[in-house]
């Protein structure tokens, strides 16, 4: 056999490597420290580490699609993404348009007020006072039913929420305790503020998981095993510490 024919035999006996499997993902992006972007104009926080965590444990690349959260889920239903990795708390109601992972971490609502303000977390008390909520979170749908009377003022970003508490257009802001706390030990300390009140409410929901669309069962199990498996190494501890300085789980 001639060399050239010997070369060409060698050659294509080298199998091309394998290409890691894209899973995209999408994210609020507007969500500090948990997902926003950063001065690159990259998307960053808690919940993009996480997500590239799972992706390295599942042997998938991992691809970020930014999306409003109003119109989150219907984009997940409409295939613009495969998952929805943005701390999104689980209800009843959104159980019934998309399947949830297992928890990966959990909190309550919690409102705060400026110092002095003596709010209480009452309908009566917090009649014709201005809350800053998520537009479209469970903790709009909450104060909707259970704090009648005040005027709900809902936000896209809870940057901008935040930026109107500061500035005074707002009496009192109520979000997720996980985006609160962080806010304010960046902004005086957490006594520099009333606490009005806590919410530990399974209507309001507790449980932060990661969706998929419903006839995507083997994508919700492979996260669910990649999930424990980033659990029992630490990686998820240390992002944890990373961006917190309290335990989400």
């Amino acid at each position: 056999m001639k060399l050239p024919m010997l070369l060409a035999v060698a050659f294509t006996s080298f199998a091309a490597p394998a290409v890691a499997e894209q899973l995209r993902m999408g994210v609020e992006a507007a969500y500090p420290p948990f997902n926003f972007i950063d001065a690159k104009g990259n998307v960053a926080g808690f919940d993009v580490d996480i997500g590239n965590a799972l992706c390295e444990k599942m042997h998938r690349e991992c691809t970020w699609v930014s999306q409003e959260w109003a119109g989150i889920i219907p984009a997940l239903q409409a295939k613009k993404f495969d998952v929805i990795m943005s701390s999104m708390t689980i209800t009843e109601k959104r159980k019934a348009e998309v399947a949830f992972t297992k928890p990966y971490y959990f909190t309550y609502g919690l409102m705060i007020a400026n110092k002095g303000s003596g709010l209480k977390l009452e309908a009566d008390a917090l009649a014709g006072k201005s809350i800053g909520v998520g537009a479209g979170s469970s903790h709009e749908v909450w104060a909707e039913t259970h704090l009648k009377g005040a005027t709900l003022v809902p936000y896209k970003s809870t940057d901008d929420m935040f930026l109107d508490f500061q500035n005074g257009r707002l009496d009192a802001v109520f979000a997720d305790a996980v985006a609160v706390i962080p806010w304010t030990e960046t902004n005086g300390g957490r006594d520099a503020f009333d606490t009005v009140g806590e919410v530990h409410d399974k209507a309001l929901g507790t449980d932060i998981g990661i969706a998929v669309r419903k006839d995507n069962a083997d994508l919700q199990a492979d996260l669910d095993k990649a999930l424990d498996e980033i659990i029992a190494d630490g990686t998820f501890e240390n992002l944890n510490k990373k961006y917190l300085s309290f335990d989400l789980r």
